[in-house]
């Protein structure tokens, strides 16, 4: 724990440091702003993609794959528009000979946000490493291999949410869903292992949990579909399935899930 800590703070000073350092130089301000908005605009249109159905039953009462492609292509480039020519705009407060409070102020304020997209960057990594952690615990198992260690991106984001200093961020990453993501992990299990082994892993781990309508789990690990996405380790598109989303709107389910592993 006290290796990852430091792992931690390492990054993060790098972050605040080279923020701190590039303030002073006008140029540099404005190759970061791009990168500012390139990264919003990022955040954004996976914010959409994840959650669209969700913002557009407010819409309407029909939404459709298309709405949410629509949706997230259009606030991203809208996103994209606003840091870029807002911030270049402020980037002026920044130069030395204008140094007053109010150039403090916006530091502090586009601090802020890299910082708060940086976890969000960080936090979906990883989670999607750790998604792909559990498929290659499951080929080392299936081969007889030593288990594979937990990849640092997932060390990393384990210990920037048990950190006092950086615990709070997860309150307001919008990517953050735990449920999901342990579910994703037990399915890139499952899904990795032949049908022997994905029944006897069920019986023997899963079916005296009480797991919600847990035979659908068992059913889950023998799709094709969701065997395919494990197998071309395509593990973004794994979390992001809608028949795990299904899964988890049943009852209690999702708040089960919370602390599956």
């Amino acid at each position: 724990m006290a290796e990852d800590t430091s792992y931690l703070l390492t990054v993060l000073g790098i972050i605040i440091g080279a923020i701190v350092f590039f303030s002073l130089f006008k140029g540099v301000i404005r190759m970061m702003l791009l990168a500012i908005a390139i990264i919003g605009a990022i955040a954004v249109w996976l914010t959409i993609q994840r959650n669209g159905f969700t913002f557009l039953a407010f819409v309407t009462d029909s939404p459709q794959p298309w709405m949410v492609q629509v949706a997230s292509w259009g606030l991203a480039l809208f996103t994209f528009l606003v840091f870029f020519h807002g911030m270049t705009w402020f980037s002026q407060l920044f130069s030395l000979r204008k140094f007053s409070p109010t150039s403090v102020i916006t530091t502090i304020l586009m601090s802020g946000i890299m910082l708060w997209v940086t976890s969000i960057g960080i936090s979906y990594y990883g989670d999607i490493s750790r998604i792909a952690h559990f498929h290659d615990l499951a080929v080392a198992q299936m081969k007889g291999e030593p288990l594979p260690e937990k990849p640092f991106s997932c060390r990393v984001k384990e210990v920037m949410r048990s950190s006092v200093l950086t615990g709070w961020l997860k309150n307001v990453d919008p990517m953050e869903d735990v449920a999901q993501v342990n579910l994703a992990c037990l399915v890139a299990f499952g899904c990795s292992l032949d049908e022997p082994h994905y029944t006897a892993f069920y019986l023997q781990q899963l079916a005296n949990r009480n797991i919600p309508q847990g035979t659908r789990m068992l059913a889950l690990f023998g799709d094709a579909g969701l065997r395919k996405l494990v197998e071309d380790e395509h593990f973004v598109t794994l979390l992001e399935n809608e028949r795990l989303k299904t899964f988890l709107q049943y009852k209690d389910t999702q708040q089960y899930f919370l602390d599956i592993l």
